[in-house]
């Protein structure tokens, strides 16, 4: 239930909910209704669904042997098991590790092959276990003191010295040790050296320094920052120092102090952490401008014609029929994700159409249509992706399939037939989508040592060309009949080699792949036919890029060569003419695969095979592994003296915060239990109990005044209903509780009339959200979000005593590009209230104060906060009245885009904007006898600076300091100035 006077309890009990459930948690959350079983084997507990027993049994041996690969190559293990949990509502790979609560993997069964950063492994459950584990054993590793604090305290999050450690350490080790054990994976690929190679060579040599490591700050390239630079890093260090020293500095590091890892490396590499990286930037520019240099005299560097802007992401640019357009996939940090067609003429767009994500697209042959892939949630926790076909004239978008899980798709001469990929089973395979009759075929198997990457017709309808991967290797190119029999190989080498393309005569097979280091476009020459007896056809390169170029097309007509080039600000799509005589024959194969550390995992698959499965239980995962110390002064009750706690079991089905302790000044225990289940999938249950203290001074008929303590418990039972959308949410939660009230009085010669009350309360919220910003936004910049919460309370002893609330908070935002790292926002927030009551008193609402967001410091200690009717340069309550109403409208605007530290500190300053707003309100009381109160409005006006600060590596908040000028005030008072401080964003 909403209570307007929110005590500590309820803040510490979510407190405790939030950090000690949920720290860690870096994916959505698993399908907690699913019919989940699991086994053990040696050093996990496997959870999975029925469904996915046998891939879960090959992620079991996976990781037995990622375990035992890192117990010899790099520290010595946790103690216990450790939780593996495997789900599949999402085709979106991923994987999660976290120790808090305890030690747990999650594992999407999705295989990494649709990403250019996750495509060079020889099997990607080793890859992305190793990935995982390597966090469990770096994270929950603890010497020194920090033993001590969790032999009283247990695994609570403040105890995790790594916790303590920039991002790019955390991420770096976890992908270096990938790479290192499966001799594959992202620190052994092309991907990272070529972002940090396009920085060094065409962005001035400008590598991201150690500060700004961490990714904090929305700039090319995005996200990947401590996973490329961290992980060539300690690539660099180990191959100079050895495994020995990076397990040592890791041994080290778990001992050290909150933020001083810096020191850890000193007495293992002889410098600071932070001079190293700076040391290991000049070597990396070096060997860049020296590689470079040869290339660029000895054969030239292919220079396209850019036909877009830099985005973040432009997968798969294709021309249209007639070779008029070509449209690709546009992923920005300043607008939705989208689907573009431009003309090829001079790259003018012809038709910008959000998507709900990345992903392929392929034409009509009238080019009227694109079809195009992108994901849609189906239910409360899955999210699969499907077929659309776009309207390229309207813009207008249907659905071709539900809960298909197909994509990377490409559509047959005969312009009815499209073959696509499709995920399940913890792989996929290639099937044909019959658009006449809207049926869906398998064209192979699933099958666990195979997967498929984006399938492309020949001209003439008889062939696919697909990337495949067998496990033990890498992408290949192959050829297959309209069956899905093999008919030839076109690669066969450790080379990633990818996303495959027929020239419009059918000659030759073009497709992107780093042989050389560096991704770039070579071509198969099929003039004498496609070799079916085992043997390759001569390879010729088409570019020769210092950054890299993939994702290759051909325009129908002959004239263009089409690709997606990285440069040091992004992705571009890029042009070269399609002229086959300029092309040279291609080196030789230079990448070569690295021996595995620990060898085969023949011992751990037949132990996986043989464990026997039982049915999930929450238990032993759902005991509390933590507890926390509160306590509280300067309450009017006295201080209360507690300790909170709070456990969740591996899927988080279940999930409570207990909260127990004793109030001073009325020698009386508080308690706080909240219990959630997300079983059922719809609704997510919440049951909350409490007894809570409060004290206030009364008087008497003589005067004379004394101490009347109160007593509240409360219980409340609600269900939450979430209808999620890609584009946007609706939420309704129902609730029902009942209050018992009692006051007391220390001195028992004083009796107090009706002691006891109880109220019986109902509540009913409903929430809709269209609103959204991108990874620049200065806030919020589209859509609008709103939310009514309806209340009702009556007194169970006399149902003619009763009172009832409404509260409506809606919040609109436009935006449009001007100057600055962002677009410009105006921003609209209308709050009103309203109560009435029946011989009883109505809810009585607050006015003025600062909009905000309460920033938490530690568990259990938190500052700021906002008002629910803010008016800013209003103290909080300047007006009170059973009706109420606040509005706000903001002009907000970029100002600059920061993204620098100072060496390891744990702040960086991460950009600044500002806004210029306008605010009023007003509050007044209403009965049914007397008509209402006179409207007394206030108004102000004013500026705010807002600075958005990253935090101890890891997370960005906001912080905004403004200045207010009260335009309206109340009868009688004077205008003024006001200074302050606030956190988070204003709404």
């Amino acid at each position: 239930m909403k209570r307007r006077a929110t005590r500590s309890l309820a803040f510490v009990l979510s407190v405790a909910a939030l950090t000690l459930l949920d720290c860690g948690r870096t994916i959505a959350q698993v399908p907690p209704d699913e019919n989940y079983r699991t086994f053990d084997t040696e050093h996990f507990r496997v959870i999975f669904p029925v469904s996915l027993e046998p891939f879960a049994r090959q992620a079991a041996a996976s990781a037995e042997w990622a375990y035992g690969a890192l117990s010899s190559a790099f520290i010595s293990p946790p103690g216990g098991r450790i939780s593996l949990i495997i789900a599949d509502n999402t085709d979106a790979p991923n994987a999660s590790a976290t120790p808090i609560p305890r030690n747990r993997v999650t594992l999407i069964a999705t295989p990494d092959i649709g990403s250019r950063q996750l495509n060079y492994y020889t099997d990607w459950l080793d890859v992305t276990l190793a990935h995982e584990l390597t966090h469990i054993f770096h994270l929950d590793r603890a010497a020194g003191l920090w033993p001590i604090g969790r032999a009283v305290f247990g695994r609570l999050p403040l105890l995790f010295p790594a916790f303590y450690q920039p991002r790019w350490v955390i991420e770096g080790l976890a992908t270096y040790y990938e790479s290192r054990l499966t001799g594959a994976g992202r620190a052994y690929g092309s991907f990272f050296p070529m972002l940090l190679t396009s920085a060094a060579e065409e962005g001035g040599g400008k590598l991201r320094t150690v500060d700004a490591g961490n990714g904090l700050t929305p700039n090319w390239p995005a996200g990947n920052p401590p996973y490329a630079y961290g992980s060539l890093y300690f690539k660099s260090l180990a191959e100079e120092h050895g495994d020995t020293a990076i397990a040592d500095f890791v041994l080290r590091g778990a001992a050290r102090f909150p933020y001083t890892v810096e020191w850890a490396s000193t007495p293992v590499f002889g410098h600071k952490l932070s001079d190293l990286w700076d040391i290991w930037e000049a070597d990396f520019k070096a060997e860049v401008v020296s590689r470079s240099d040869s290339i660029k005299k000895a054969e030239g560097v292919t220079n396209g014609r850019p036909l877009s802007e830099f985005a973040w992401r432009i997968p798969a640019p294709r021309f249209s029929p007639d070779g008029r357009h070509v449209v690709y996939t546009l992923i920005d940090p300043r607008e939705d994700a989208a689907t573009v067609v431009a003309r090829v003429e001079d790259g003018a767009w012809v038709q910008r159409k959000r998507r709900n994500g990345s992903g392929t697209n392929a034409w009509s042959l009238d080019g009227s249509t694109v079809f195009l892939q992108q994901p849609e949630f189906k239910g409360r926790y899955r999210i699969y992706t499907d077929l659309w076909a776009l309207d390229v004239e309207s813009g207008q978008q249907r659905r071709l399939t539900k809960g298909a899980r197909i994509g990377q798709h490409d559509l047959a001469p005969d312009g009815r037939t499209l073959i696509a990929v499709q995920v399940g089973n913890g792989t996929n395979r290639l099937v044909t989508f019959d658009l006449d009759n809207v049926v869906l075929t398998p064209l192979s198997e699933y099958v666990d040592s195979v997967n498929w990457q984006r399938p492309r017709w020949s001209p003439d309808g008889r062939y696919i060309a697909v990337g495949r991967w067998r496990q033990g290797g890498i992408l290949d190119i192959v050829v297959l009949d309209r069956d899905g029999e093999l008919v030839g190989q076109i690669t066969r080498d450790d080379a990633a080699d990818v996303v495959p393309v027929w020239s419009p005569d059918g000659r030759y097979i073009l497709w992107a792949s780093d042989r050389a280091g560096v991704y770039n476009i070579y071509a198969a020459d099929l003039s004498a036919g496609i070799m079916t007896d085992g043997s390759l056809p001569p390879v010729s390169q088409v570019t020769r890029t210092i950054g890299g170029a993939q994702d290759p097309d051909i325009s129908p007509d002959g004239r263009w060569l089409g690709y997606a080039a990285l440069h040091a600000d992004g992705y571009r799509v890029e042009l070269i003419p399609y002229d086959p005589s300029a092309w040279q024959p291609a080196g030789p194969v230079q990448r070569q695969l690295r021996p595995l550390v620990y060898g085969a995992r023949h011992q751990s698959e037949i132990t996986a095979q043989q464990a026997p499965t039982r049915g999930y239980s929450p238990f032993p995962s759902i005991w509390p592994s933590s507890w926390l110390p509160i306590i509280t002064t300067g309450g009017s009750a006295g201080t209360f003296i507690g300790a909170s706690t709070a456990g969740t079991d591996d899927i988080n089905r279940h999930a409570f915060g207990l909260l127990a302790g004793w109030r001073t000044g009325v020698e009386a225990p508080e308690l706080g239990f909240a219990y959630f289940y997300r079983g059922f999938g719809q609704p997510t249950m919440r049951l909350t109990l409490s007894q809570e203290w409060s004290s206030f001074l009364a008087t008497d008929d003589a005067g004379s005044s004394f101490t009347v303590n109160r007593r509240d418990r409360d219980a409340t039972l609600a269900a939450t209903f979430l209808r999620r959308r890609a584009q946007n949410a609706f939420a309704v939660t129902p609730a029902i509780g009942v209050e018992w009230v009692h006051f007391s009085t220390v001195d028992p010669s004083i009796q107090i009339q009706d002691p006891t009350f109880t109220d019986l309360e109902a509540e009913l919220i409903l929430g809709f959200s269209r609103a959204r910003g991108y990874p620049r936004s200065v806030s919020l910049e589209k859509g609008y979000t709103a939310v009514l919460d309806l209340t009702h309370r009556r007194l169970a002893d006399d149902f003619g005593r009763w009172n009832v609330s409404a509260q409506l908070l809606t919040t609109g935002y436009s935006s449009f590009a001007l100057f600055g790292y962002a677009n410009h926002v105006i921003a609209a927030r209308l709050a009103v209230g309203a109560s009435d009551g029946h011989n009883r008193n109505p809810e009585f609402f607050d006015l003025g104060g600062i909009p905000g967001r309460p920033f938490l410091v530690v568990p259990g200690v938190e500052i700021g906060g906002g008002a629910d009717y803010p008016v800013r340069g209003f103290g909080e309550g300047v007006e009170r009245g059973d009706r109420i109403t606040s509005w706000s409208v903001e002009y907000r605007l970029p100002l600059v885009l920061v993204g620098r530290g100072y060496g390891l500190w744990p702040v960086l300053l991460n950009r600044l904007s500002a806004s210029l707003f306008f605010d009023g309100g007003a509050a007044w009381n209403e009965s049914d006898d007397n008509g209402s109160d006179d409207i007394d409005p206030i108004a102000s006006t004013g500026v705010e600076l807002s600075t958005v600060i990253g935090l101890a590596y890891s997370f960005n908040t906001t912080f905004r300091i403004g200045i207010a000028r009260q335009l309206v005030v109340p009868a009688g008072a004077s205008k003024d100035f006001s200074l302050y401080l606030a956190a988070g964003f204003a709404f």
